[in-house]
């Protein structure tokens, strides 16, 4: 049974590919084994300053929120985290190598690393990178990709969506200030 809904699935999949409307949905998944972290170790560090075992908490966008409400709001730590665990300068994997020479032309993650673009454009590719409200209203001529960074971009911490406030407000600023995140 489950055999038959794979093979329906990759036939399905392929026509869509096919006709033009596929895209690509990743996560943390698809980067850990290049050596990026997940949540549970992006967090740790925020998790024991608190004297919390990230290993027991079970939702970690609270562990997040949890450190900013200690800290009076400050996010420095929450930003630092982010840019020293996606900073580095690392190569694709092979999946993203894969998904790269697909003639699969969008792409939505809620990585704030830079694999998929680096991957795309090491496959020749011409890449619109999207991660803020504002970037949506300018298209690069030519691109033959667009990646929709959902939850922000290592360049810019500041505005990376990590914390409760962050997701429970990700639909409802989008008449706020530039640099917004598509919320």
């Amino acid at each position: 049974m489950l055999g038959t809904e794979i093979d329906r699935f990759i036939s399905d999949y392929l026509s869509e590919i096919d006709a033009g409307n596929a895209a690509i949905f990743a996560g943390a998944g698809l980067s850990v084994p290049a050596g990026f972290v997940d949540w549970a170790s992006l967090v740790r560090p925020l998790a024991e300053e608190l004297n919390l075992d990230v290993s027991k908490e079970a939702d970690l966008v609270a562990v997040a929120q949890f450190h900013v409400n200690s800290n009076q709001q400050n996010r420095h730590a929450l930003h630092k985290a982010i840019v020293d665990a996606f900073a580095v300068n690392t190569a694709p994997t092979t999946n993203h190598s894969i998904l790269a020479r697909l003639p699969i032309t969008t792409y939505w993650t809620t990585n704030y690393d830079k694999l998929i673009e680096k991957s795309l454009e090491d496959a020749g590719k011409i890449v619109d990178v999207k991660w803020a409200l504002e970037q949506l209203a300018v298209t690069r001529p030519r691109r033959d990709a667009t990646i929709y960074k959902m939850h922000g971009d290592v360049d810019r911490p500041d505005q990376a969506i990590a914390t409760r406030d962050d997701y429970e407000h990700y639909g409802m600023r989008v008449s706020e200030s530039p640099g917004q995140q598509f919320r």
